[in-house]
């Protein structure tokens, strides 16, 4: 059914395109306005072709392709495409095809002759200003996609480096528990790494006078040496090595935000403290602290998914759950597995996305309005098993986490008033609390600006969970 121009000019009123409209001109605008379906998978623009349409997108989602490879998703009400063509009169050089069932509006630009003779030089200044605004925000998010190019292909460069170089370097252990000695001993006795162990500060802030170390492996009632390493700028990597549980590393970390590397052990699993200082001190001296293969066993099979929208949410949960289901894991296990998969997915979507100078895009928006993921946006989705532990994780591509953010939100719930960092935010505040509580150890790893990921492992044998949930976190 034909829509009334008073109609159309309600709904546009919203469009980013039309807000710089007076009521007349939008009113006017609204009469050259008609609308469009396309079902999924029509073509709505084909590159080479004319063009003398102007579409705005009400509903669904359009791929945007160049030589038939995809370089971008609209599915925002009121964004504009065909704006180029309609410049330059050139043909058009992307195609616009339909995902799913779209509809548009769309103005003719021959419709822009009949304008009124008083209104026309107004309306050409105020389209030609509108364009520029439009191309502005296309340049400035191909700006972001290129620094985000340029910062993989970085890491890629990095990473192969790092297989092609043998890890080595000093560490030293400040540890007075002499009974904590052994575990970090065997952790490094198949290593190329030199240990040195001193059981109290005053005998490390020496040793530090005296040495050059790689590494400072502290224990948390040592704190004064890490203190020293910050102030001095000694240019060794100082980690914090604690016995605590989640809220034990919070009273640590509250009055100690300097630190950027903690590691919390159970002092009374040798093996589990082995494989977890080792696995972060591989990770601190490759410079490679991303991946949850460092946490299973060599050879394990990862499963890989792009995070593409709100939408997509029950579908990856169901797909996760029935894939460790066949592998035999328990239900239990499965049932705190889909709880943190909810909240890694949900953080992935609303929270992550930045802009360029940092902000957040979504995080205001109620967890109930769908969001649909520009292709440089996305975040990766893995899983894995290797019959001891099963893995999950979520990175994004914004490293915008901080330390602050980290512990005060986990402050905040663990004192008993969560949301209360939450005013003007969409979120209940409890997304990282419940990640923490249900998986069996969290690992934050952060390169601000470049990419965030979360790695939640899991005991598989299904055992009951520890009361005392703990984390790791490495900020670079």
């Amino acid at each position: 059914m034909k829509m009334h121009p008073a109609e159309i000019a309600k709904e546009i009123r919203s469009y980013p395109f039309f807000k710089s409209f007076s009521d007349e001109l939008l009113l006017q605008a609204a009469t050259m306005i008609r609308s469009i379906s396309y079902s999924s998978g029509n073509k709505i623009l084909k590159e080479g072709e004319s063009n003398k349409n102007l579409y705005f997108l009400r509903s669904g989602r359009v791929d945007v392709s160049l030589m038939g490879q995809p370089i971008a998703t609209l599915g925002h009400a009121g964004e504009v495409f065909g704006e180029m063509s309609v410049i330059t009169g050139n043909p058009i050089f992307t195609s616009i095809s339909a995902l799913t069932d779209v509809e548009c509006f769309y103005i003719q630009v021959d419709d822009f002759t009949h304008v009124h003779p008083k209104d026309n030089d107004r309306l050409q200044v105020l389209l030609y200003r509108i364009y520029c605004v439009v191309l502005t925000e296309r340049l400035m998010r191909t700006n972001e996609k290129a620094r985000l190019f340029e910062i993989l292909n970085k890491e890629l460069h990095e990473a192969q480096n790092a297989l092609e170089r043998t890890v080595g370097g000093r560490v030293l252990l400040v540890e007075p528990d002499k009974k904590q000695h052994l575990p970090i001993r065997m952790a490094l006795g198949s290593s190329r790494l030199e240990l040195e162990i001193v059981n109290n500060a005053d005998e490390a802030i020496e040793a530090l006078g005296k040495s050059t170390y790689d590494i400072v492996l502290c224990e948390e009632n040592c704190m004064r040496v890490l203190e020293e390493i910050e102030q001095k700028k000694m240019g060794v990597v100082p980690v914090l090595l604690t016995n605590r549980d989640a809220c034990g590393n919070l009273d640590v970390l509250q009055g100690n935000r300097f630190v950027n590397y903690l590691i919390s052990r159970d002092p009374e699993d040798r093996s589990v403290t082995i494989r977890y200082v080792l696995t972060a001190l591989s990770k601190l001296l490759n410079k490679d602290i991303f991946g949850l293969e460092k946490y299973l066993s060599w050879g394990v099979e990862v499963q890989k998914r792009d995070v593409t929208g709100s939408m997509q949410r029950d579908e990856l949960r169901e797909e996760i759950y029935s894939y460790f289901k066949k592998m035999g894991v328990r239900s239990t296990v499965l049932d705190r597995v889909n709880t943190v998969a909810e909240e890694l997915l949900m953080n992935a979507v609303y929270d992550a996305p930045v802009d360029i100078k940092g902000n957040s895009l979504y995080n205001h928006m109620s967890r109930k309005e769908e969001i649909q993921l520009e292709t440089h946006q996305q975040s990766h989705l893995r899983y894995a098993s290797d019959g001891l532990l099963l893995a999950i994780s979520v990175k994004d591509p914004f490293g915008s986490l901080t330390k602050e953010v980290l512990v005060d939100y986990l402050m905040s719930c663990y004192n008993g008033s969560p949301g209360s960092m939450n005013s003007g935010k969409g979120g209940a505040g409890r997304g990282l609390h419940q990640i923490i509580e249900n998986a069996d150890l969290t690992i934050f790893n952060v390169r601000k600006g470049v990419r965030t990921e979360v790695i939640c492992l899991f005991n598989v044998d299904g055992q009951k969970k520890p009361t005392q949930p703990t984390f790791h976190y490495f900020f670079t």
